[in-house]
Formats: structure tokens, C-alpha cells, sequence
């Protein structure tokens, strides 16, 4: 799910504004659900990593293997 953000350039007030307790506690709300996907996408990467550097690691060790067995043969 994606989501339009917009930035716009607002003029910074010196007053206190009214805190809406309503409107607080959807942008807690909203943050957390953010920061979850931040970190379902990230557990993903991790995954897809360690994956990736398992499969290196085993394509050195045959590396490994070949060029001792062929050193053995010379």
C-alpha cells in the first residue's frame, strides 16, 4: 500500500495551538503502522541477505575444494 504524502510549507506559529487528543493518537497510530512495515520490509532484506550470503559461502567452499583437489593432482 502506497501512500501520497505532500509536503507543503507552512508558516511557523509561536502559539500553542489546541492538542486534539483525537488527532494525537491517529498519528501515534500511523507511526506504529509505519515503523511495522519498516520492519516487515527490512526482516524481508535481512532474509533475502543471509540467503544470498549463504549460497557465496558455499560456491567459495567449492572453489576451495576444486582448486586444492587440482593442486593435489599437479
Amino acid at each position: 500500500m502506497v501512500k501520497k504524502i505532500r509536503i507543503l510549507d507552512e508558516p511557523i506559529s509561536e502559539e500553542l495551538e489546541d492538542v486534539d487528543l483525537k488527532k494525537v493518537h491517529e498519528l501515534l497510530k500511523t507511526t506504529d503502522w509505519k515503523l511495522w512495515e519498516i520492519l516487515q520490509i527490512m526482516q524481508r532484506f535481512e532474509k533475502k541477505i543471509s540467503v544470498l550470503d549463504d549460497q557465496s559461502l558455499d560456491n567459495e567452499k567449492k572453489d576451495e575444494e576444486l582448486t586444492s583437489k587440482t593442486r593435489r593432482v599437479k
